[in-house]
């Protein structure tokens, strides 16, 4: 196992996710809010960003991610507002405290992203691309072998 690709994908990931805890830790946040506060800052200008967002973005359950929202909402960093074509629908808003946090954030991944484009240089972008295709691969796979669960019930 020692040569397994899947385990260099996890450490790798545990080494990034390492880094990120350690950055959010200087801002009383864990990696998981910085994520999530940057991908709200990313994208709030542009289209409603809503919690179902998150879920997909981030590959994570509906109770993680709705334990994620709960918690920065805590920290006035995010507001929940009606969505304007469906009230039932709660649209994710950064606070102005927030907006301050989000340029910050924004540096570190930028500089996190540069890290790893001069680490792998001209095998960046197939690196991604592979990675990519894992993720969706095995993602699908997952839902795939959870619906034919279904199908015994």
């Amino acid at each position: 196992m020692q040569h397994s690709l899947g385990v260099a994908i996890q450490r790798a990931n545990n080494a990034l996710a390492r880094d990120t805890d350690q950055f959010a830790k200087t801002l009383g946040l864990t990696g998981r809010q910085v994520s999530a506060i940057n991908y709200i800052a990313d994208h709030e200008t542009e289209r409603d960003v809503f919690q179902r967002d998150l879920e997909q973005e981030f590959n994570i359950r509906k109770a993680t991610a709705s334990s994620l929202v709960t918690a920065i909402v805590a920290k006035d960093l995010i507001i929940r507002v009606p969505a304007t074509n469906d009230a039932r629908y709660k649209r994710l808003l950064l606070t102005p405290k927030a907006h301050q946090i989000a340029q910050k954030i924004a540096a570190f991944f930028a500089a996190s992203e540069r890290r790893m484009q001069a680490l792998l240089a001209n095998d960046f972008e197939p690196t991604r691309q592979h990675l990519q295709l894992i993720s969706r691969t095995f993602t699908a796979n997952t839902t795939a072998d959870h619906d034919s669960d279904n199908d015994f019930n």
